[in-house]
């Protein structure tokens, strides 16, 4: 066989791959891992070599590089990108939809809406000068559709600028869309498709019939919210212009076969999980062993669906995200019973 030929059969089945995300098992990566320092990275290269795991995904924001206009601080991003890329990790960098104080109209301590998009271009194309060829994809936002501080109207319009920038210096960088929560697909499968929570493996801190509490919740009290959540996802991903949707899975895995194909109704695009995990800390136990024995039925619930990428939340604990207790690792770097899980897993036993 020619080596000509050999390459036109490995791009054929890329490309099939794309087209048909359930072509293989997802590939599974992990989600902001720690890499703020270099005891961290070294941490965090060591235990990503234990799990045999390439793909990483962690964000940048624009206030840590530009705090005064015109003065950039490029060396921490730069070193810390070329520490895990020259040690062969792909990365999916999430820039947040953050800016520094100068630069925005309004804000919040993690987020802000921008004063002139025009004042983030020179930062995106510095960026991507410097790191653009290091990353393997590349995002604006993180779940969008609760956390960004304007409408969506808004978010479309700063993703399709930013969409339009990466081509423009990086054309052959992937743009993936902002990941989305389950609301909206939550909303579509417990309300209008009148599906309950199936509660029977979970293990619950709450007294009450969790899946009667959840329809009550988001069919009746809280539907005009959901109902608006669901036409925004629908409105961004059918107007939005990025080469990989995204999609985050918590808490209920029985549900996510109906989260995907729902979500692969509204986009013809590759799919990507870039968060994934639980349980619940608002009503299931925290101990870890539970933690492990739940962790079994997130990857297998991941491993069957039609998805190119799937990444894990996260490997160590900590933080102020809502799942801060999902790590494979505790805070101080220390194992915990789903670090094996997970290693059994990987090796298929």
């Amino acid at each position: 066989m020619t080596r000509r030929y050999t390459t036109i059969l490995a791009a054929f089945a890329f490309f099939l791959s794309l087209q048909n995300p359930g072509f293989s098992q997802p590939t599974i990566g992990v989600s902001f891992p720690p890499v703020e320092t270099p005891p961290k990275i070294a941490f965090t290269l060591k235990q990503l070599d234990l799990l045999q795991i390439q793909h990483i995904r962690f964000a940048e924001n624009w206030k840590n590089r530009e705090p005064r206009r015109g003065q950039f601080n490029w060396r921490p991003l730069e070193s810390r990108i070329a520490a895990l890329a020259d040690r062969g990790v792909k990365i999916l960098l999430t820039v947040q939809a953050n800016g520094p104080d100068w630069a925005c109209a309004s804000r919040t301590s993690k987020l802000c809406t921008f004063r002139d998009w025009a004042d983030m271009e020179p930062y995106l194309n510095q960026l991507l000068a410097r790191v653009g060829d290091k990353l393997d994809a590349i995002q604006f936002g993180n779940e969008w559709d609760h956390q960004f501080m304007g409408n969506a109207a808004l978010y479309l319009d700063y993703q399709n600028r930013f969409y339009r920038l990466v081509k423009q210096a990086r054309p052959d960088l992937n743009v993936v869309l902002g990941g989305i929560t389950s609301r909206a697909l939550l909303y579509e499968t417990m309300c209008l498709n009148e599906k309950p929570l199936d509660t029977s493996a979970m293990q619950l801190t709450v007294d009450n019939d969790l899946s009667a509490f959840l329809q009550q919740q988001i069919c009746v009290r809280n539907a005009a919210g959901y109902r608006a959540d669901r036409a925004d996802v629908k409105m961004v991903l059918t107007n939005a212009n990025y080469d990989i949707a995204d999609l985050h899975l918590y808490d209920t895995p029985k549900f996510w076969t109906d989260f995907v194909q729902i979500f692969r109704r509204l986009t013809p695009k590759p799919v990507y999980i870039t968060e994934f995990g639980g349980p619940s800390p608002e009503f299931e136990r925290a101990d870890p062993q539970y933690q492990a024995t739940r962790l079994v039925t997130y990857l297998n619930a991941i491993k069957s669906l039609p998805v190119i990428r799937a990444y894990y939340f996260k490997l160590t604990d900590g933080g102020s995200a809502y799942h801060a207790r999902s790590g494979l690792f505790d805070a101080n770097g220390n194992p915990k019973p789903a670090l094996q899980v997970f290693l059994n897993w990987q090796a298929g036993t």
